[in-house]
């Protein structure tokens, strides 16, 4: 009986852990909540929250898009609006909304679930450009942006103790009222990890805008595109969130359009997976597709440029750098690790075919030819940081840069206190972009791009992470410079080989450079090809499900089965007069 009840424990726990690896990769569930009761929910099942990058990075309240061009204007009252951090539970809503009797108490429930933005609007400024007051817990900047001829009317709340905003009608796009602060901190976006609850109280005047007939779909709130809120019809609300809108009807009962004060809360629950892309082909075949004119794929102790070329380029790894096998990447990739200076941990190349001295502070191009490519080029590689607790890049450290006997600073990308900035000839951009220092792989595309739209001094610059545009800049004068003197690349240093500074620590994989310029899909299906294309590399690559104890990828009860009879075969491992069983300890 024993035995039975410890096997019992043993598969519940079993079935826990298969019910979690069950939930389908890439969606989002968003539930709505009226009035303290849940309404309906639905699932997106095309991605988790998507988090675009500058311009479209920030929280709007009361319109969409933001401050400098509005429309779909929302017409009413709103009161304390609130971001937090994860999702809020039915219980945790239903006591924010039977706490609104009273002003105090309702506070009290809401600070008690650590709001990251609320805004109480009972700061007294309501002029255009007043400082919102954040009652949470991130710094903000935000506004009252007011940009129709009149301020906002400050008018008695869903409490006698508070106050809220009026939004009025206006007859003009971009001439209306919104709440706009920028969030280039990820704070309310790529930060929350895809779950994110918001809550606000609103009085609603009238579905579309009598004035301006098309505002048929006035927002609530949007944030840049990566979620919002919306009325899509009568007794229907649309979530925007991951790659879908969804519409969510409610009862009668619910209605929002009756003139009285409501409280609504929208939960976002992510979870995320490859794009939904199978490739066409491997990866090494999708590169080779896109003609790369350098490709150091780090599956040999001798370095080797792995281009159609095969050669054609000088390669050099620092003697510290080693190749490691199984850290998720495919085949082997470079393990790079020590201290910021002196070290000799990085890999290099240059269009000379003969090896230069390991220390030189004039690399010059080989019979005067560019290095890689004249003109447009695109620079990918993959990265991975090492665990927490061990070394991690530094503030400034370089993914790659190629230098030349002046040591322009393009093109390069590198570290800049978390996040990412992009070189460009003697300039540089900081993107605002997370440099996604996680311990698991990311895909860094850079494209440069020569006499943008026809500019002979303008270059444009595309940053891609993971398959997805992140942002782009464009440069003028010595910041749109690319040339023969830049001869060769650096690989995880900066400098060259025989004296770096400003490391990268970790892995790399799959550095690649190509003349001209990767086109987006191009970008996402080099992206897709590298995910696993089967079980068994699913396994090599470590990226096997907890639970698939038969490795085939599905955890089902044939996993149950295996795990029963690992369990009772190690039941009693050293049982007294038989030889010991390997593998297994006692598991009572």
């Amino acid at each position: 009986m024993k035995y039975k009840i410890e096997l019992l424990i043993v598969a519940s726990v079993f079935f826990c852990l298969l019910l979690a690896q069950a939930a389908p990769a890439g969606n989002t569930m968003k539930t709505l909540y009226i009035d303290g009761v849940k309404v309906n929910e639905t699932n997106d099942n095309t991605s988790g929250l998507t988090w675009p990058e500058p311009p479209k990075d920030r929280i709007t309240i009361g319109a969409e898009n933001d401050r400098w061009y509005l429309y779909n204007e929302y017409i009413g009252k709103i009161d304390d609006f609130a971001v937090y951090a994860g999702v809020l539970s039915a219980t945790r809503i239903k006591a924010h909304y039977d706490a609104n009797a009273d002003y105090t108490a309702y506070k009290n429930a809401v600070q008690a679930d650590a709001p990251l933005l609320w805004l109480r609007f009972d700061d007294a400024s309501v002029a255009n450009e007043a400082a919102a007051e954040n009652s949470g817990s991130i710094g903000i900047d935000g506004n009252y942006v007011q940009t129709g001829g009149s301020p906002f009317t400050q008018v008695p709340g869903f409490n006698a103790d508070s106050n809220a905003l009026n939004f009025p009608d206006t007859v003009a796009d971009a001439a209306g009222h919104c709440v706009d602060m920028w969030d280039g901190n990820g704070d309310f976006g790529e930060d929350l990890d895809g779950d994110v609850t918001v809550e606000l109280w609103v009085n609603f005047t009238d579905i579309g805008n009598p004035l301006e007939p098309e505002n048929d779909w006035p927002r609530f709130y949007q944030h840049g595109g990566g979620y919002g809120l919306m009325v899509s019809g009568p007794n229907e609300l649309g979530i925007q969130g991951g790659d879908a809108t969804n519409y969510i009807g409610f009862p009668d009962e619910n209605d929002i359009n009756d003139g009285q004060w409501h409280h609504i809360v929208v939960t976002y629950d992510s979870t995320y997976g490859a794009p939904n892309l199978p490739p066409a082909a491997t990866y090494v075949e999708e590169v080779n597709k896109d003609n790369p004119v350098l490709w150091l794929r780090f599956e040999d102790t001798q370095p080797k440029d792995y281009s159609v070329a095969d050669g054609n380029h000088w390669v050099g790894y620092g003697t510290a750098l080693s190749i490691v096998d199984k850290v998720g990447g495919i085949g082997k990739s470079a393990y790079l690790n020590g201290p910021d200076d002196g070290a000799v941990y990085c890999a290099a190349a240059t269009n000379n075919p003969n090896a230069p001295p390991l220390v030189s502070e004039s690399y010059e191009v080989f019979d005067n030819n560019y290095a890689f490519a004249p003109n447009d080029i695109t620079f990918e590689m993959w990265y991975k940081t090492l665990p927490t607790g061990q070394p991690q890049p530094g503030d400034y450290g370089i993914f790659f840069q190629q230098l030349g006997s002046d040591e322009p600073r393009a093109p390069g990308v590198s570290n800049s206190g978390g996040t990412i900035r992009v070189f460009c000839g003697s300039d540089t951009w900081y993107s605002g972009v997370s440099s996604y220092f996680d311990q698991k792989w990311h895909q860094l595309v850079v494209t440069y791009d020569e006499e943008y739209e026809g500019d002979p001094c303008s270059m444009h610059v595309q940053l891609y992470l993971d398959g997805i545009k992140k942002g782009d800049a464009n440069f003028t004068g010595t910041g749109a410079k690319l040339g023969p003197e830049l001869s060769h690349v650096m690989v995880g240093a900066e400098r060259d080989i025989g004296y770096t500074w400003n490391p990268f620590r970790g892995y790399v994989d799959e550095f690649a450079i190509y003349a001209g310029i990767l086109d987006p899909n191009r970008v996402l299906t080099h992206y897709s090809a590298w995910q696993p294309h089967n079980c068994a590399e699913m396994w090599d690559r470590g990226f096997g499900l907890a639970g698939d104890l038969n490795h085939d990828c599905k955890v089902n009860f044939a996993d149950f089965a295996e795990l029963a009879l690992d369990w009772a075969s190690c039941n009693e491992p050293n049982a007294p007069g038989q030889p010991p069983i390997p593998g297994c300890t006692p598991n009572w």
